[in-house]
């Protein structure tokens, strides 16, 4: 929608299942919560050839920090579309891994340690 928003997000982990079973499990949710899309997220071996993605987790990141951010710059907003914040001050950003790099820059401006930061690779799909 090409704009910044304050919305809750919501973490939910789903250990079995495949590919047809998160779809159904990611349309639940966005019924029940009114989400427009839901974003999942399939730890994979970095190596794997369904890698598409990452998953960084870095703590010390505020809400307004990552907003104002993001607003200042459109690179990162345009290739990353957005990430979330936890209530514990927790980044949560899936990136392209084709942007890992801007992912990495971007992460650094927000004084993001990347030696503290989780990197998981995998399988990201916006379903609808």
């Amino acid at each position: 929608m090409k704009k910044a928003t304050y919305e809750r997000s919501r973490e939910f982990d789903v250990d079995q299942g495949g590919s047809d079973g998160l779809h159904h499990i990611a349309a639940v949710v966005a019924k029940q919560y009114h989400q427009e899309s839901v974003l999942t997220f399939r730890c994979l071996p970095r190596t794997s050839p369904d890698t598409d993605a990452v998953e960084i987790q870095a703590p010390g990141v505020s809400r307004t920090r990552l907003h104002d951010a993001l607003l200042s710059d459109a690179e990162a907003r345009d290739r990353l579309g957005g990430g979330s914040v936890t209530l514990d001050g927790r980044l949560i950003l899936i990136a392209p891994l084709a942007d890992l790099p801007v992912a990495q820059r971007f992460t650094a401006e927000l004084g993001v340690d990347w030696n503290r930061a989780e990197v998981r690779y995998g399988d990201e799909e916006f379903v609808n």
